[in-house]
């Protein structure tokens, strides 16, 4: 599994802002969101997840279109490639002392595409073109357990950090507090109430909270590409791409008066769902510098890329006291932004010391302080300030091997992935580490079968709410993915 999920925050989408003009309600992207949108690197074919997904040095198959498109100058037939993959995402939530178990599993299209050389006097040219996904969102998360401290009630502005739990509605003018009530979730819902012109919440802490949230989507990229020697044993291509991708968000997380610490407050819900359309546009640039039977070295660049994000959400709240539901409040909209993810610099060597030997590994830098979001919003504006202030660069590394058997047409292969983590302050133990093993078997002298597993692990945390600038209610997580690739290529 390739998707590196460290983000730091559950979403709730009511932020209630005080502005010159007025009190207005918007949904808000994080930086969370931009990181999830700039990370392609879910493993194409089955053969480099094998080999710890490595390819920059290797790329000499339909995959290498992904990857180093330089590579495709080496392939001479025409080749059909599909492939498709099963992703498994395990959590182990802790919350409060309390653990809790989930998981979550899809099924995708891994490729599909076609290798199209052209006859030359000398040297290669081949062109590639299809489809691939590269990234993939599905996730979970489930927690329970008892916060002494706060409730997501108190969560909600105009509180922020004010030690009363109130807001002195005298400070807005007469519309502007009618627009805040009328639009207050909390007091639609009688989990808050006025008293002497003051707003204020009635459950503000000793509350059971249990909480699911279930993410979805990845990115697809429609690909078409070739690759040139340009010189002896030397190659240059590129890869164009049209980007298109949805994400999904469906949290539901429940407050309880399970300990009767109030009168009449039995239990209340807050469910918050957000569906995104992506689209953009992608280029890569390889090279790949080879002696045959000996090593390939190879060095890509992908270039920054804008991402048109077309966002639409859902928040409701439902409320019971006394085993009956008084009131529900919810509220839908839309927004609209971009993201640009950073460049990629990328290097890989392959080495075959032996016949029956294939070693390879791959470098990939990427400084996610170059993440932005493209808008004159001020909030994402101080979004991008503190991606810059929050995020680091990083350096990818994976290794592999692939061993073949004799004369049987079998191929062996194991690799190792190690990601750190993007985010400045975390610990080495939220780095990402991805361990691999695959075959491959030649059916005949044209069709080849290639499968591949990937065990990932790593560790994070989320922040459910804030109470002002603190973390009120967070969880800490533990990680396990475990995907299967399957891949059948036909040369002709």
């Amino acid at each position: 599994m390739e998707y590196l999920n460290s983000m730091k925050t559950l979403r709730f989408s009511w932020i209630v802002i005080l502005l010159a003009t007025g009190l207005q309600i918007i949904q808000a992207q994080y930086a969370e969101d931009a990181l999830r949108f700039s990370q392609f690197s879910y493993s194409v074919g089955a053969r480099s997840q094998g080999m710890g997904n490595t390819n920059i040095g290797i790329a000499d198959d339909y995959s290498a279109l992904f990857s180093n498109p330089a590579g495709l100058s080496l392939q001479k037939s025409f080749e059909f490639s599909v492939g498709l993959s099963r992703l498994g995402y395990g959590n182990d939530v802790t919350f409060f002392g309390n653990k809790t178990s989930d998981n979550n599993n899809v099924v995708n299209l891994n490729n599909l595409g076609i290798v199209y050389p052209i006859a030359t006097a000398r040297g290669g040219l081949t062109f590639a073109f299809g489809f691939g996904r590269v990234a993939n969102y599905t996730s979970v998360a489930s927690f329970d357990g008892f916060n002494p401290s706060s409730s997501l009630v108190r969560s909600f502005s105009p509180y922020g950090d004010m030690p009363n739990n109130d807001f002195d509605l005298l400070t807005l003018s007469k519309p502007d507090a009618d627009n805040l009530l009328n639009n207050h979730l909390p007091f639609q819902i009688y989990l808050a109430d006025t008293l002497d012109d003051f707003l204020f919440p009635v459950v503000t802490d000793s509350v059971q909270q249990t909480g699911k949230v279930m993410e979805g989507g990845g990115l697809n990229h429609w690909s078409f590409g070739g690759g040139i020697d340009i010189a002896k044993n030397l190659s240059f291509g590129v890869t164009l791409t049209i980007i298109s991708g949805s994400y999904s968000y469906d949290r539901g997380f429940t407050e309880s008066n399970l300990r009767g610490v109030y009168r009449t407050f039995d239990h209340w819900t807050y469910t918050s769902t957000i569906n995104s359309d992506i689209s953009g546009f992608n280029a890569i640039f390889g090279l790949m510098y080879r002696e045959l039977g000996k090593f390939r070295v190879g060095a890509t660049v992908k270039l920054p890329t804008t991402l048109d994000v077309s966002e639409t959400f859902n928040d409701e709240g439902i409320s019971y006291f006394n085993g009956f539901q008084p009131a529900s409040f919810s509220s839908s909209g839309e927004t609209k932004y971009k993201v640009t993810t950073p460049i990629v610099l990328s290097g890989g060597i392959s080495v075959q010391p032996i016949d029956w030997l294939l070693l390879a590994g791959d470098a990939e830098y990427t400084d996610w302080t170059q993440i932005e979001f493209d808008s004159n919003n001020p909030d994402l504006i101080q979004e991008n300030r503190n991606i810059k202030n929050w995020m680091r660069d990083t350096w990818n590394l994976r290794g592999g091997a692939e061993f073949s058997i004799l004369d049987l047409g079998l191929k062996l292969r194991t690799g190792i992935e190690w990601k750190p983590s993007p985010w400045k302050n975390d610990p080495s133990t939220y780095d990402q580490w991805n361990y691999t093993a695959g075959l491959g078997y030649a059916i005949d002298e044209n069709s080849t079968i290639n499968a591949s597993y990937a065990l990932g692990s790593w560790k994070t945390f989320r922040d459910n709410y804030y109470w002002g600038l603190t973390p009120a209610s967070r969880t800490s997580e533990q990680v396990s993915t475990s995907t299967v690739n399957i891949t059948f290529s036909y040369k002709f």
